[in-house]
């Protein structure tokens, strides 16, 4: 290492971002919401598209309403706002009292569109 380097200060005004600036970042034509029932009726049928054609066998109606009415502040959507602010992605959570100590919680569902790759959604 170089005795230079080990002896210049930092420099206090330069800009230094913050490590998840780049992930906060949304890509261009991709808006993110966040779930509620008023927005059901509009988006409940893309989400079981987009998350059963990953499966061998179909999640029923009760499943998607069992994490969305109980946790839908923990489901989050991207928009793809070039075609029709249809679903891009869904990222659906689940919060609960563990057995022994602080809450837990975990992703109970995860889906991309394949078409949506190269807008950087399965990097978020």
């Amino acid at each position: 290492m170089s005795s230079d380097a080990a002896s210049t200060p930092p420099n206090p005004t330069a800009k230094v971002d913050s490590p998840s600036t780049h992930f906060q970042t949304a890509p261009p034509s991709i808006s993110y919401l966040q779930y509620s029932l008023d927005r059901d009726p509009e988006y409940l049928p893309q989400i079981r598209e987009l998350i059963s054609k990953d499966l061998s066998e179909p999640y029923s109606i009760y499943v998607y309403r069992y994490f969305l009415y109980q946790w839908a502040e923990l489901c989050f959507m991207a928009i793809d706002t070039t075609d029709d602010n249809k679903l891009a992605g869904v990222v659906i959570c689940k919060l609960g009292a563990a057995q022994t100590g602080p809450m837990r919680g975990y992703i109970a569902m995860l889906a991309t569109k394949i078409n949506s790759e190269g807008k950087a959604l399965r990097r978020l």
